[in-house]
């Protein structure tokens, strides 16, 4: 959790244009401090974006599309909602949202984590090639899609196509599941799986074992083209 002291600089949205709001955070990035509070954003786009170093952005309000992007170390906490694309191709650091999140959340990342406390929208976790999101609430259709490597775990329910085309990238789901995706297959956890699931899950709060989570991976059928399972491949295209 992101807490904000005297000493802590403010940006405040009202009257700057993104480009300049990236611009101060990039500034106290590179100058060492530890965080920022970024007031009155509007729900604006492209916010906090392609960012390295440790600080800490807190957001107090919600924030729009493709917020918290490509980046590599920054943690970015939203008071609030955001937009699609959170998080997308970022490469290290965290992002947790305290409200809902859109479509395509934590597209493409490559390592770090994202949190999101209530729902996301459709394709959350598309083509992870690593790091890990949580969605405490509920996932929309067609999450886990394509995940190449990765963990996604979810705490509620799971729309329709989970973990279509899945690779490597493991889906961990508690709730129910409207359909599995192409070559998805569902399986009991492990005891490492349980220690992952309380170790993720236990900083925000979750108790991962009051929840009766499946593991969720590729039946590698998809792997290597076969004209054996002709319906299959079709599903998937």
């Amino acid at each position: 959790m992101a807490e904000v002291g005297i000493s802590t600089p403010v940006v405040d949205c009202a009257d700057l244009p993104t480009r300049e709001v990236n611009r101060a955070l990039r500034r106290y990035a590179a100058e060492g401090a530890p965080r920022v509070l970024v007031e009155n954003p509007g729900a604006r786009h492209a916010l906090a974006v392609a960012l390295e170093g440790t600080l800490t952005i807190r957001f107090a309000g919600s924030v729009g599309w493709y917020a918290a992007g490509m980046n590599q170390g920054p943690h970015v906490v939203v008071d609030g909602n955001c937009g699609w694309g959170l998080g997308e191709c970022m490469t290290a650091g965290r992002v947790e949202v305290r409200g809902h999140a859109g479509s395509g959340t934590a597209a493409s990342i490559r390592g770090g984590q994202v949190f999101v406390r209530g729902d996301a929208g459709a394709r959350a976790g598309i083509a992870m090639k690593g790091g890990t999101l949580i969605i405490g609430g509920d996932a929309g259709y067609m999450s886990g899609f394509m995940m190449q490597r990765g963990t996604l775990i979810i705490c509620g329910d799971a729309a329709d196509g989970l973990g279509d085309s899945l690779y490597e990238g493991v889906i961990y789901v508690a709730g129910r599941v409207a359909s599995l995706g192409a070559d998805a297959e569902e399986h009991e956890v492990t005891e490492d799986d349980g220690v992952l699931l309380r170790r993720s899950l236990e900083p925000y709060g979750i108790d991962a074992g009051s929840l009766a989570f499946r593991r969720v991976e590729s039946g590698r059928r998809l792997w290597n083209f076969s004209s054996h399972e002709p319906e299959l491949w079709r599903s998937a295209l």
